[in-house]
This record gives structure tokens, C-alpha cells and sequence, in this order.
């Protein structure tokens, strides 16, 4: 149960509107409500949803022939510095609590009563040493189990590929191997809301999902990922959409954080997954927040009235290095990444290599009307996703 604590990737299960798209087959726009829980399907039908693209360093692979979504290590660094942290709460138990309490005693005994630093030192570490080998194993141990079961999780688990030539997604089963094609205009795509109501107020959970069919064995197969928010889930989607339809859409989050930072991002924070580059990334971005590449001169940032550069991000940011073993997170991610992926089938890697461009599929009639409807009332009467999809789905009746 702990483990689920540190996952390093969400996993949610099926909800109930996501387990029912073949008995009551949703169409897009639709939204449904089961409970607490809040669906807004985005496909069937893949048309413009009006929102920006985003998540483009989460796809693990993006070339002229196909989008590759799943094989990222992204969290993993976060899980070595939690390694890091049991690691220092065992320490504190075994070592600097005993040490404490003694200098404690010493200091606070009364000074009629002989006390001997030396022997209670021994005593606390005789009284701390069962609770913390017992902590030490538990903390350390779940996190160290954590990881590596996501590791190897992940080194079962065949990412999703996205083929823009033959309008084609491609799953690869984890446990049987099994291959399923499924064409790009009949995937079923959703954002789903729910609600934890506690004693301590609301929280709000999303889930992107997707539906694939597989008609020969009546099944459908699930893909869910936790996002931040609806926006984010949307966005993850569009991605997805405005390549299969347009090719590689421009990263709106990747010019936000260029003219955030002013400046073009470096080979090493464009990387889908993290490793040991993630160390010159994160110092490249504490040193951007202390202005230490900003050309003008000290004198006369304080002329114009602005704060003169500072090297203190940088020297914290050091310091927390040294308090989770300096390179040992990213180590740990850079073996996680190298662990990889399952090497995909044969037929799958055939299915992957380009074709000629004279056979290429088209998109439907069907897809190329609902997509102009939708965009024209988006665009020319100012309708939102869900109202022009209304308005489709009226037309269509």
C-alpha cells in the first residue's frame, strides 16, 4: 500500500464512463456524469478542442511517422531524493537524536547528579538503535522497493505509438504481447473530473484517457494518465491530435518557458526523460533565477533600480545537493532510463517504418466536415468546444 504512496506515475483505474463507450458509445463533446465524477469526451471524431498543445516532453519519441506516448523516467528524480531523505531520517534516529539527547541531559541535570556524556550517549544508542534499524528499514526500503519496481514496471510496459501515415495507434498488451491496430477515428478519447470529499474540504482529481476497441475479441483496451488539471488533459490530447492531422505541432509550453526565461532551451532540458543532464539542468535554472547570464553589469542593474545579481539560488541549490548525496538522485534516474523500454515486436517495427507519401491515408469526409464546422464556430461565433460540438451533433442528426 505504501508503494502506491511514491508511485512515480499515475495508473488509475477505468471509471464508470470510461467502461461503458461500447454499450453506449459517447460522440464528441458529449459529457457525462456518474457520481462525483465529470466526463468530457474528446473523441470519437477527432476535431479541434480550441486548446493548446501542451505536454510535449512527456511523448517519449516524435518523428515524421509516429508519436510515441509512454517510456519516460520523468519523476524518477524526485523518488532518489526521497531515497536520499529516509536514508537521513534512519541517520537522525541512530546518530544525532542519541548525541542530542545527551548534550540535553548534560546541560539541563541538575548539577548535584553526576552524569557521564560518554555513558548516556551509549545508552541512547542502545535505546534508539532497534527503532532506528526498524525505521530505517521501512522508509529506506519502501522508497528503494518503490523504485525499482517502477523500473522494472517500466521496463515491461510497451509504449503507445501514434502513426500519422497510416492514421493508425498501435498497443502492445504488457502480459500477452498481443498486437492491436486500431484506426485513428475510432480511438475514444475523454477527460474525466472527480471529487474527494474529506472532513477537510474538496480536492479535484483529473484523468486523460483513452478507449481502444478491439472488435475481433469484443474488448477494449484502457489508457489513463493523471494530469494536474482539465486544461493539461485537454492540451495532452490536442498534442496528440494536431500531429496526427497537421504533423509535429509547435510546443506552447516550450515558448512560454523561452520567454520566461529569455533565452532558447538548451539540447539537455529539450530531453523527454531525466538522468544525469537533469543536474545541469536544474543549476542552468537556479543560476537564470539568480540572473547570472544577464549581460549588464551589477552597477547597473542598481542604476536602472533593478536587483543586482546573486549567486545565493545557486549556493542553496548546492546545499540541498550535498544533503541528498549530490549526483546520487540522478544516477538513479539516469539507470532507470537505461533500463528503457520492451523492444517492440517485429510486426510493430515494420508498422513503424515510413511509407511513400502517395500512400498515406486521407482522413474521412465525415472527419473533414466536422472538423471545418467545429473550427468555423469556434473561430466566427466565438463557441466553446463543448457548444460547437453541440452544434455538430445537432447537424448530424
Amino acid at each position: 500500500m505504501l508503494s502506491k504512496v511514491f508511485k512515480r506515475k499515475d495508473n488509475p483505474a477505468p471509471s464508470m464512463a470510461a467502461q461503458d463507450i461500447t454499450d453506449n458509445r459517447p460522440t464528441v463533446g458529449e459529457v457525462r456524469k456518474h457520481g462525483l465524477e465529470e466526463t468530457l469526451y474528446l473523441a470519437p471524431l477527432p476535431v479541434c478542442t480550441g486548446q493548446a498543445p501542451v505536454s510535449m516532453q512527456n511523448f517519449s519519441a516524435m518523428n515524421d511517422v509516429y508519436l510515441q506516448m509512454g517510456g519516460s523516467n520523468n519523476g524518477m528524480v524526485f523518488q532518489g531524493k526521497l531515497f536520499a531523505w529516509a536514508i537521513w531520517l534512519t541517520l537522525i534516529v541512530l546518530v544525532f537524536f542519541p548525541i542530542l539527547m545527551a548534550t540535553l541531559i548534560i546541560i539541563f541535570s541538575p548539577a548535584d547528579i553526576e552524569r557521564s556524556f560518554w555513558g548516556l550517549l551509549w545508552m541512547g544508542f542502545q535505546a534508539c538503535l532497534y527503532v532506528g534499524m526498524c525505521m530505517g528499514v521501512i522508509s529506506v526500503g519502501t522508497v528503494g522497493y518503490t523504485i525499482v519496481e517502477g523500473v522494472r514496471t517500466q521496463a515491461k510496459q510497451y509504449p503507445l505509438r501514434f502513426n500519422r501515415q497510416r492514421r493508425e495507434v498501435c498497443f502492445v498488451d504488457s502480459d500477452t504481447h498481443e498486437v492491436l491496430v486500431v484506426p485513428w477515428e475510432r480511438v475514444v478519447a475523454w477527460v474525466s473530473q472527480s471529487e474527494m470529499v474529506t472532513q477537510y474540504g474538496a480536492t479535484q482529481f483529473y484523468t486523460f484517457g483513452m478507449g481502444l476497441e478491439d472488435e475481433k475479441n469484443d474488448t477494449v483496451q484502457f489508457v489513463l494518465v493523471g494530469k494536474p488539471s482539465q486544461a493539461h488533459a485537454i492540451g495532452t490530447w490536442e498534442a496528440i491530435r494536431m500531429y496526427m492531422e497537421q504533423g509535429i505541432p509547435k510546443d506552447q509550453t516550450g515558448d512560454w518557458l523561452k520567454m520566461l526565461l529569455g533565452r532558447e532551451l538548451t539540447e539537455d532540458e529539450l530531453r523527454p526523460y531525466e538522468g544525469l543532464h537533469t543536474w545541469d539542468v536544474e543549476r542552468r535554472i537556479k543560476e537564470d533565477m539568480g540572473d547570472l547570464h544577464c549581460p549588464l553589469s551589477d552597477e547597473y542593474l542598481a542604476r536602472v533600480g533593478l536587483e543586482p545579481r546573486t549567486r545565493w539560488p545557486v549556493r542553496w541549490w548546492y546545499v540541498r545537493r550535498v544533503l541528498t548525496f549530490w549526483k546520487m538522485p540522478y544516477m538513479i534516474a539516469e539507470w532507470g532510463h537505461k533500463a528503457g523500454s520492451p523492444v517492440l515486436p517485429d510486426h510493430v517495427q515494420r508498422w513503424s517504418q515510413p511509407i511513400p507519401t502517395d500512400q498515406w491515408a486521407k482522413p474521412s469526409p465525415v472527419l473533414q466536415k466536422a472538423t471545418r464546422t467545429v473550427e468555423d464556430a469556434m473561430r466566427k461565433q466565438k463557441m466553446t468546444f463543448m457548444n460547437a460540438c453541440a452544434l455538430l451533433n445537432k447537424h448530424a442528426q
